[in-house]
């Protein structure tokens, strides 16, 4: 199949008096995953819908390899896209599903059902034969996903768009699907735009994440550079668990529209009277709960600046104090990031 560059340069788009997007400019890379996140009404949808052809952009430019294909109709820009409530035709056969794009596209009959066969035995729908009569509503909800994945890569395109594609499917039934969605992507060679609002299922799968908010990407990078160096407290607070200290608590006369991040695993509690290391910060805490999560023991402790939260292995538990507990907090200060309140 193969994947090509989608570029947007300072496209705005808006529903009536709604600017949904305000002036996004971004380059897809070619072959690869990008992750979309932001919260509901940020301009994620929107975005795919631009990209499809569906929403005319009221200023900026589309590009395919280089191509303008600004002015250009969703049938002609050879993009899969996965709903998310999936647009399956419930009247419809999985096999008459999967061919409606193909048979749109003018391919013959020979051609519609090697298609339809290499689509369903792709995504995992084996053997065909045994799916292609069977009504869609006869499906369970991983099949009926697996049914639009097969009709969005029916005719091979080279950009596939996934607007929240499994937020309605239970946990392990995700995480399955996430997996063989990155399989999927690599035998084919898409570029792939997966819109989500699941931070860790961006992680999981994403080569590149893009955050958005209001309109506006704020930050795009790898999933560890978000994570670790996040823009602003938007973001890391958005992409991940983080504390938010105000460097005015921490320093006098410091600027107060600054603050240091520091992941829940990244902070240290030592119990009162132990030293810390020279030169990492300390600040004085009362733990207030532990509450098990599995392989980790998270810490919810209160300062004078707030609540503030760690998280360590279970194997520690023994070790950690009680609620109620005065207790310090510490951390390595390259792992405390600088981040702007906004």
């Amino acid at each position: 199949m193969g994947g090509v560059e989608v570029r947007l340069d300072n496209v705005h788009a808006s529903y009536g008096e709604v600017e949904a997007l305000r002036g996004v400019s971004f380059s897809f890379p070619e072959s690869s995953i990008t992750a979309v996140l932001g919260p509901s009404g940020c301009g994620k949808t929107t975005m795919l819908k631009v990209i499809a052809g569906l929403l005319k952009p009221s200023r900026g430019r589309v590009f395919f390899g280089g191509a303008d294909y600004t002015g250009l109709p969703p049938e002609r820009r050879s993009v899969g896209f996965v709903f998310q409530d999936l647009a399956l035709f419930p009247h419809m056969t999985v096999y008459d599903n999967v061919a409606f794009g193909l048979r749109a596209r003018g391919f013959s009959g020979g051609e519609v059902r090697r298609q339809v066969e290499w689509a369903l035995e792709t995504v995992g729908l084996t053997p065909p034969r045994e799916f292609m009569g069977r009504r869609v509503t006869s499906l369970s909800g991983g099949q009926q996903q697996r049914v639009a994945l097969a009709r969005a890569i029916a005719y091979e395109p080279p950009v596939l768009l996934l607007d929240e594609p499994l937020s309605h499917l239970d946990f392990k039934i995700r995480q399955r699907l996430l997996a063989e969605l990155k399989r999927l992507q690599r035998k084919l060679g898409s570029t792939m735009i997966y819109v989500t609002h699941d931070q860790w299922e961006a992680m999981e799968l994403a080569d590149t994440l893009v955050i958005m908010r209001d309109g506006r990407i704020v930050q795009h990078g790898t999933p560890s550079e978000v994570y670790t160096r996040p823009a602003n407290v938007y973001v890391a607070t958005f992409f991940g668990d983080a504390n938010i200290i105000p460097k005015e608590l921490l320093t006098p006369g410091s600027r107060e529209e600054w603050a240091i991040m520091v992941r829940p695993e990244d902070l240290e509690i030592v119990r009162n009277g132990s030293p810390v290391p020279p030169g990492w910060p300390r600040l004085e805490a009362v733990v207030e709960d532990l509450v098990f999560q599995g392989p980790l023991i998270r810490v919810e402790l209160r300062w004078r600046g707030g609540r503030l939260r760690a998280v360590v292995p279970r194997r520690t538990a023994s070790s950690l104090p009680r609620p109620g507990e005065a207790v310090s907090v510490t951390w390595s200060p390259d792992r405390g990031v600088d981040v702007a309140l906004e």
